[in-house]
């Protein structure tokens, strides 16, 4: 299907950009913020390999994101879609349900990439979709993840567990803590609800297991982000 992520704002993020040879152009803010350490190595790298450099002068007249005064203008990043999902799967996969704040996307991909969850699904209704920002969010952790689309959870659940792998659902309230369980023998479908409701009754029912991350009593919940970070690093240091 259609990509995304042609235009990719910030060092980190066009860095990894950069390194995934998607860079046809790149756009700087002619200031004296310009000036760190690794925004000119970044700058030499891509005078390396030849990309154009266009210099604005003026900051009245940059078009982009207050916060960066760099900016790759690139290849597609290739989305896929659930038809060919077995082309871009791993050993640990991340499956969202319904998404709805752009922050914890960005963060989440940033995490799923530290954390070598290879493959991230993402609802193409009722959720956040990709965006630029969710580039600059994830500091380049979108360029080390395969994207993949999906229509219904139900169907995709039926379709990972056909490949073997072992379904983990985060839910605060299972008696089972995500830090006691074995995962080392197991390909893994790591399920995270959206950031309102968490995952539904019908969708707990058609995992393998629900699990919570450990905490004490002084919060209720964690952050969506937060908490799916913590049980990928979980499952990242078992296996």
């Amino acid at each position: 299907m259609d990509g995304v992520g042609k235009i990719v704002e910030g060092i980190n993020a066009l860095e990894a950009a950069l390194a995934s040879k998607r860079v046809k152009k790149v756009i700087v803010l002619d200031s004296k913020l310009n000036n760190s350490i690794k925004f000119k190595t970044l700058i030499e790298d891509i005078k390396k390999e030849n990309i154009e450099i266009e210099t604005i002068k003026d900051s009245k007249s940059w078009k982009f994101h207050a916060r960066h005064n760099i900016v790759g203008i690139c290849e597609e990043k290739i989305i896929f879609d659930e038809k060919n999902f077995e082309n871009v799967l791993s050993d640990k996969i991340l499956i969202l349900d319904h998404f709805q704040d752009t922050n914890n996307l960005g963060a989440v991909i940033r995490s799923a990439a530290a954390f070598n969850f290879k493959t991230v699904f993402i609802p193409k209704k009722r959720s956040v979709q990709i965006t630029e920002k969710t580039f600059s969010i994830s500091s380049g952790g979108m360029e080390y993840v395969n994207i993949v689309m999906y229509n219904s959870i139900f169907s995709l659940i039926k379709k990972i567990k056909s490949h073997g792998y072992w379904t983990i659902g985060l839910d605060m309230d299972s008696p089972h803590e995500i830090k006691d369980i074995n995962l080392k023998n197991h390909n893994l479908a790591l399920i995270v609800g959206s950031e309102q409701s968490g995952l539904s009754k019908e969708i707990q029912k058609k995992l393998d297991l629900m699990a919570q991350i450990a905490m004490t009593d002084n919060m209720e919940s964690l952050n969506a982000s937060v908490a799916t970070s913590i049980a990928m690093h979980q499952i990242f240091i078992k296996k």
